[in-house]
């Protein structure tokens, strides 16, 4: 029933609106945490699958001498409004570190009319333009090699594609990548290395100063 004041006319009860609105505001934001929780716990699962997939590789490529971490964050950009990159999964190996990361994409991979796109031809021939993974990965990159500037730490960055369900073009970086040709990838990288002439990292210490950078961010208020 609807109140009426002394002159008739209808009021508004306010502590019923307020409430409704309160349940409103507050199942929204019940439901924006429940898609973050979901979202964190997809992503956990995502890296976690990669890192089981690319670890046989990375281990028998270095006798063991490296190391791994999946779901990794990192805090690129302080005081931003994007402050944080999220990276699927780390290689911390005696000559660089690489940022890993999981494509699930379907149709032909082709390079795009510049070095930041990347086109998906499906078997329809529709296109989807995408931007670079390696592209998308560069503030990792450049944050982690800003974190190692001491080691002298090479670090670049793989986009592991879904091997079932897309095939690349052969001009496509070679950074974009089948989980089938990682290891060749690696020996190339290796190579590269060892080509400088410089001695090896210490793969211990490189991970001690990444896991401190990523536990310093965790530990501020």
């Amino acid at each position: 029933m609807r109140k009426l004041d002394r002159n008739g006319m209808p009021t508004h009860d306010l502590s019923n609106e307020t409430t409704a609105a309160a349940d409103d505001t507050f199942s929204q934001s019940g439901r924006i945490r429940t898609e973050a929780i979901n979202g964190a716990a997809d992503r956990q699962r995502v890296s976690h699958s990669l890192l089981m997939r690319i670890a046989p590789v990375f281990q028998h490529a270095f006798d063991g001498r490296v190391h791994l971490r999946h779901a990794i964050e990192l805090e690129h950009a302080p005081g931003t409004n994007n402050p944080i990159t999220l990276v699927g999964c780390l290689a911390i190996t005696p000559f660089g570190v690489f940022v890993v990361n999981h494509f699930a994409w379907t149709g032909l991979v082709k390079p795009g009319t510049n070095e930041d796109e990347l086109l998906v031809v499906d078997d329809f021939g529709g296109v989807t333009v995408h931007t670079s993974p390696l592209r998308r990965a560069k503030p990792a990159v450049r944050h982690l090699r800003l974190v190692l500037s001491d080691h002298e730490c090479p670090v670049e960055s793989i986009a592991v594609l879904s091997e079932a369900e897309c095939s690349l073009h052969p001009t496509v970086p070679d950074g974009v990548l089948m989980l089938s040709d990682l290891r060749y990838f690696l020996r190339t990288r290796l190579n590269r290395f060892r080509a400088t002439h410089r001695r090896y990292l210490n793969a211990d210490s490189v991970a001690s100063q990444i896991d401190w950078s990523c536990s310093r961010r965790r530990s501020r208020p």
